[in-house]
């Protein structure tokens, strides 16, 4: 025969020890509503996953920085250019495009150089990845200028510096903009100490 439930008694204060509901057993009132909100909240979220397509929020077409680390730049008019530290020659702009050169992880930057400014022979303590960008420039490896390899760069070219391999980079007569690529910290010293603008000024 099947099963007869009973209504249940609202001034129960134990719980019966037989089975009701395939199999559940009876628990006080308080316990009973707890269980109802959470089949019904399980209920609701299956409701809300069938929702049709057309009432889900709309999907960005580009992922912002702060939630996903996702660096898009659209075009050479969005890149943001600041004036570079004082070890680079003077008038020289840096702009950063994703990245810190002074913490651990990859980076990305560039570097405008006015027309004919000089970074004379340095090295840095990890390996530096350079693209011209536009322009041209004569890049140099070794100590100094006059035994040094020399290479004439346009756009496109490209030179990928081993840690602490000293070289130079002179702009040509319209300026360049230069993309580094590197992983921080990332560091700059000059072979020569003279050389450097802030024992210079220039």
């Amino acid at each position: 025969m099947p099963q007869t439930i009973a209504p249940p008694v609202r001034c129960r204060t134990t719980a019966p020890t037989s089975l009701r509901d395939g199999g559940e057993p009876h628990m006080p009132p308080g316990m009973i509503s707890r269980k109802k909100s959470t089949r019904q909240a399980l209920l609701l979220g299956a409701a809300l996953a069938l929702t049709p397509l057309a009432y889900a929020a709309p999907v960005p077409t580009e992922t912002p920085q702060d939630q996903s680390g996702v660096t898009i730049i659209q075009g050479s008019d969005a890149v943001k250019w600041q004036g570079a530290p004082p070890m680079f020659p003077h008038g020289t702009k840096i702009a950063v495009l994703t990245g810190d050169t002074g913490k651990p992880g990859p980076f990305t930057l560039r570097v405008m150089m006015p027309a004919g400014s000089f970074i004379p022979p340095h090295t840095h303590n990890l390996d530096e990845m350079l693209t011209v960008i536009s322009g041209n420039i004569q890049h140099y490896v070794g100590q100094n200028i006059s035994t040094t390899q020399q290479r004439p760069l346009g756009p496109g070219g490209f030179v990928h510096l081993p840690v602490n391999v000293p070289h130079a980079i002179k702009a040509g007569s319209q300026g360049a903009v230069l993309q580094v690529s590197g992983t921080g910290p990332f560091s700059m010293a000059y072979v020569n100490p003279q050389d450097d603008p802030r024992n210079t000024g220039r």
